[in-house]
């Protein structure tokens, strides 16, 4: 066992179990491997880790049966939808905003969807336009 991984282990009645995250450190957390991220987006990714990152196949996803189903696109569908007057209140907000403010999105980090970003990737990204290709699309599946 690796150092890293004993970060998360604490011993319980002479059995190592996984640490609460919430009792961690950052730093501990960043030393397993983990990222900051929302819940929305560890289950988007546990669905692309499921299916072998094949993103064709995580959206013809037929388990309908499990608890991360509803959530695989990477959205929450039990979310009321946004009024349109808060849509509106968003575009005045965005216009007022600087141009290149740290806090907006520059297109880099995230994959894209309809919707926005779903996923994040990893930050060794070789070009912030390049596309990514899942083995499944290679073959054309």
């Amino acid at each position: 066992m690796s150092i890293d991984c004993k970060i998360g282990l604490e011993l319980r009645d002479g059995q190592g179990v996984g640490r609460d995250p919430g009792q961690m450190t950052a730093e501990e957390l960043i030393a397993l491997g983990h990222s900051a991220m929302s819940p929305l987006k560890a289950l988007r990714l546990r669905c692309i880790d499921c299916y072998g990152g094949c993103l064709k196949s995580v959206r013809g996803c037929t388990s309908t049966d499990c608890p991360s189903w509803p959530f695989r696109m990477g959205r929450n569908p039990w979310r009321a939808p946004v009024s349109e007057e808060r849509r509106q209140l968003g575009r005045e907000l965005a216009a007022r905003r600087p141009r290149g403010a740290k806090n907006q999105r520059q297109g880099l980090g995230f994959a894209e969807t309809d919707e926005g970003a779903a996923t994040t990737l990893p930050a060794s990204t070789p070009e912030p336009h390049s596309p990514v290709v899942s083995v499944c699309e290679e073959e054309g599946a």
